[in-house]
């Protein structure tokens, strides 16, 4: 096995959604601006009964994830395309409904996006913020990057609810996995 190969399947944000699906034994889960290959992690790790909701204004993605969704021999009903921006579009979804949420962090207010998703989440489910460290100079497991770090106002959001348990998982480019007790 190469080291790519091993990255992809071990060490990738990919990975670790397929795991956390795996682990959840999800069967509703929601993501927001991810991609095919994120999809087809989260689709591999779900239940075969599972539904997969995802939410982007990338019609090129949208496509994209559908083609990859046919080629892995999935069934097309295992996904449910929504276009828009997921700070519109999550309040309009079902509260205590999913087992996971997964949401790759743009230039939204992770605070924001984390009050948005939190109640989705069934007790025992879990959000995935894909992207959620910032650089600090001065090494740390980015080399490159300098220190990853979580934003503050995120960190006070998630102590705020006794429910959420979080872990910061220096994997990609951070994902902050938070669980609902």
């Amino acid at each position: 096995m190469t080291d790519d190969v091993a990255d992809e399947r071990f060490g990738s944000p990919e990975a670790m959604l397929r795991f956390l699906a795996s682990v959840l034994r999800a069967k509703a889960v929601v993501e927001v601006a991810g991609s095919a290959s994120t999809a087809l992690a989260l689709c591999g790790g779900m239940v075969p009964e599972g539904t997969l909701t995802c939410i982007t204004l990338d019609t090129e993605a949208q496509r994209a994830t559908r083609d990859a969704v046919t080629e892995a021999g999935l069934s097309a009903s295992r996904l449910r395309m929504i276009t828009g921006v997921g700070s519109e579009v999550l309040p309009r979804l079902a509260e205590d409904s999913y087992d996971l949420v997964h949401i790759v962090v743009g230039t939204s207010r992770l605070a924001e996006l984390l009050e948005l998703a939190a109640p989705l989440l069934r007790p025992g489910a879990t959000l995935i913020l894909n992207g959620a460290f910032t650089h600090q100079p001065g090494g740390g497991r980015f080399e490159s990057q300098g220190e990853p770090r979580i934003p503050s106002d995120i960190l006070h959001a998630v102590h705020e609810d006794p429910r959420l348990v979080p872990v910061a998982l220096p994997i990609g480019s951070g994902l902050l996995a938070i669980a609902r007790t």
